[in-house]
């Protein structure tokens, strides 16, 4: 990318971002913004620091407005402020006054040409500023209760929630085994008394009786494994000892299960994770908090719905009872007694 298009794209850059700031960082712009429209308009009353441009003669922009709203720009884009390490710190402002040109550009249009008497206009700037206040308010409202999380908390927390919480177990664990299933539980009895005192165990009884093809390989098992029947996936996963050698009755099926080790299960580190869980928790609990005390609120500020309108909303949406197939049965009847 060339300085030329760099520039150019900085400037759109610095003129999108003062028209259209998102978030917070849209109030902080829109608090200041009115004062130093006013200003502009009133040929540079209370405007300080060295004047770098002029409008009609007048001053409009000065060295102390200049780095105000970079200050505004960096702080609702703080990957810029660290590319400007990189970068030459005059050439970066004689770049960003051009954004500011273009806004002084177009808010002298709109003035002069009268846009801003216009009514759309006037709707459209009174819903802005309803907008911005209630996300003023709403953003004051949230610092009303002051929320922290110990650390024994984050670490409880994820105790005893980490087998739930996504992304925390990186292996889920389980029984190595393998099993063989029997028709009648005679035979299956028969099989594990032999394997459990056998030399060879499961795995030479299997061979002798000429069942290898039979056994089948389930691998490790836990509670989220697939392909093998729920009720005995969970009986082997609630295996504790291994090795060992164990019979279930399974919906009238005997299998016979040769459980070889187990693994426990592994989870992302605690301390890896602390800080994320912390912020959650934060959240999760201010939102508590500010239910609680909108709940509060709600019966000191008397808050009444009209519940009546849903409900008269509601049948009216309903079709007549008996539907639409009662209704026209009921036509056909008033008109055969017309006919007749």
């Amino acid at each position: 990318m060339n300085k030329k298009t760099h520039k150019k794209m900085l400037v759109a850059g610095v003129f999108v971002t003062l028209s259209f700031l998102p978030g917070c960082a849209l109030l902080d712009w829109f608090r200041g913004s009115s004062e130093q429209a006013a200003d502009s308009r009133s040929a540079g009353q209370a405007m300080t620091g060295e004047v770098l441009v002029t409008m009609k003669g007048m001053p409009v922009i000065t060295t102390h407005s200049l780095e105000k709203e970079k200050e505004k720009f960096l702080k609702a884009n703080p990957q810029m402020r660290q590319a400007l390490a990189f970068m030459d710190p005059k050439a970066f402002d004689r770049d960003f006054l051009e954004g500011l040109i273009g806004q002084k550009i177009a808010d002298e249009y709109v003035a002069t040409q009268g846009i801003d008497q216009t009514e759309g206009y006037k709707i459209e700037l009174q819903e802005l500023c309803e907008a911005m206040k209630h996300m003023l308010n709403a953003r004051y409202f949230n610092e009303i209760k002051k929320v922290t999380i110990t650390d024994d908390e984050v670490k409880a927390f994820y105790d005893a929630h980490k087998n739930q919480l996504r992304g925390i177990m990186t292996s889920p664990g389980g029984v190595m085994a393998a099993g063989i299933e029997f028709a009648d539980g005679a035979a299956a009895r028969a099989f594990i008394a032999r394997a459990k005192s056998a030399p060879g165990g499961f795995k030479k009884v299997a061979q002798d009786d000429g069942l290898n093809a039979k056994i089948k390989d389930f691998k490790l098992v836990n509670g989220q494994s697939i392909g093998i029947d729920e009720l005995l996936r969970d009986k082997i996963a609630a295996i504790k000892t291994v090795p060992s050698i164990e019979m279930f009755d399974v919906n009238g099926k005997f299998w016979v299960v040769n459980a070889t080790a187990k693994e426990e299960a592994k989870y992302v580190p605690y301390e890896q994770i602390k800080a994320k869980l912390q912020q959650e928790l934060e959240v999760n609990k201010r939102v508590e908090l500010l239910q609680k005390e909108i709940d509060a609120l709600r019966k000191e500020y008397a808050i009444e719905v009209i519940e009546d309108y849903f409900k008269q909303s509601e049948q009216a949406e309903m079709p007549a009872a008996g539907g639409a197939f009662a209704q026209a049965a009921d036509k056909k009847e008033v008109a055969e007694k017309r006919l007749a």
